[in-house]
């Protein structure tokens, strides 16, 4: 006699089941905290050349002839890695909304911003102007980096892969990277 109860749960079950997913909120539905993240330089046709000034140091390099890969243009007879190049486009290309901590800062020392740690400008063939994004200090949880485009009021928090791959290019410069290391 203990199969009959066991079959009566077993097909009240099966009949409240669709009901369940039925009143639950899809997946899909957008909610006030989803936000649409769109890129934030707008590379849609990627970059053609990135020079970086890391204090007296500047370093450029852009797409060679066959317009794939990147080469190192200056300082001459220095070399950096082919996929570090590649990352730090990828990187900038594939940059996502971020978060801003100033709408309109005129006190740009506060973030460091006043004498950049470095500066970025990248040159794309769908940009008329070149795009220079402006270093500054650390956030105080060491997870990003304070950073200004010119021209845009806003202060905003990059990550800090962007601020690795330039230190690491400026080492293999130096040559304390690779077989030199």
């Amino acid at each position: 006699m203990r199969t009959r109860p066991a079959i009566f749960y077993t097909i009240v079950f099966f009949l409240l089941l669709p009901v369940y997913f039925w009143s639950q909120p899809s997946i899909d539905a957008p909610s006030a905290l989803q936000q649409k993240e769109e890129s934030l330089l707008k590379l849609g046709n990627g970059i053609d050349a990135i020079t970086i000034t890391q204090g007296n140091e500047t370093l450029r390099f852009q797409k060679g002839p066959d317009g794939k890969l990147y080469q190192l243009v200056s300082p001459q007879g220095k070399f950096i890695p082919q996929d570090l190049m590649s990352a730090l486009v990828q990187l900038l290309v594939s940059a996502k909304s971020v978060e801003v901590v100033s709408e309109d800062s005129k006190d740009l020392k506060q973030f460091g911003l006043d004498h950049p740690s470095s500066e970025i400008t990248i040159e794309a063939k769908d940009k008329p102007q070149p795009i220079k994004i402006a270093f500054g200090n650390e956030n105080p949880t060491h997870s990003a980096v304070y950073a200004q485009i010119l021209g845009v009021p806003k202060v905003f928090l990059m990550g800090r892969n962007l601020d690795y791959y330039q230190g690491l290019m400026f080492q293999w410069i130096e040559g304390k990277q690779g077989k030199n290391a």
